[in-house]
């Protein structure tokens, strides 16, 4: 049976996923959903997850949104297809994964999307008509910083990734945060060289998988006005 994942490669959850499954032996085919366009609304994927976000998934008869739950759910039920590392079986080792994963939300992604948002999105999504206070681009920045020093010294501290010591899906959710930064040219590992080395840690071991699922995103940032 194939899952069905539906994403917008836009998005950092669902490039998260999608480099997940990628480096797994389970079989999925993706259905694009166009955020901008609104079709994460549309009756047919609702259907899918009241929750009229991405990604998402149907397995079957069974369909749920939600990343993290995603990816544990996956990992479970495909045990034998998704090697050890990414979501390891040993308790200690996997709740080391979900501690990061618990984090994350308000973590890396509370850090990095908050910027973003103020940044790119208001503007973006307003037609330019409305930006960002700067009270609030304030707050977003002191938030990133935060946030980032908790990844660094709290996650990473002296180890190569964030929760153990092989790659795990708590790196690809991270990097994929700290990748959106780069649309509008903001490097959020400037003056930060155990997070940056970290980044190319992470590109490096996926790659080539890692740029072909950002391809949508490298475009944007090249098509950006800075």
């Amino acid at each position: 049976m194939v899952v069905k994942v539906y994403v917008d490669l836009l998005s950092q959850p669902c490039r998260a996923l999608v480099i997940f499954l990628k480096n797994t032996k389970i079989p999925f085919e993706i259905e694009k959903v166009n955020l901008k366009a609104g079709e994460h609304k549309k009756p047919e994927f609702v259907k899918i997850t009241p929750l009229c976000t991405v990604p998402a998934i149907q397995d079957g008869d069974f369909s749920m949104g939600e990343t993290v739950a995603i990816i544990k759910y996956l990992a479970t039920k495909y045990a034998d297809l998704v090697p050890d590392h990414w979501y390891p079986k040993d308790l200690e080792k996997r709740a080391r994964v979900d501690e990061y994963m618990a984090f994350h939300h308000t973590g890396t992604r509370g850090g990095c999307c908050g910027i973003f948002i103020s940044e790119i999105l208001i503007s973006l999504f307003s037609g330019g008509k409305e930006h960002a206070s700067e009270e609030r681009l304030k707050i977003d920045t002191e938030n990133l910083t935060k946030q980032l020093d908790k990844l660094e010294n709290v996650f990473l501290q002296d180890n190569d990734w964030l929760a153990g010591d092989d790659i795990s899906v708590a790196d690809v959710l991270a990097v994929s945060e700290i990748m959106q930064n780069t649309v509008n040219g903001r490097d959020v590992t400037e003056g930060r060289p155990k997070l940056r080395a970290f980044v190319d840690r992470v590109k490096d071991r996926l790659n080539p998988t890692f740029d072909e699922v950002h391809e949508a995103l490298y475009a944007w940032r090249d098509s950006y006005e800075k």
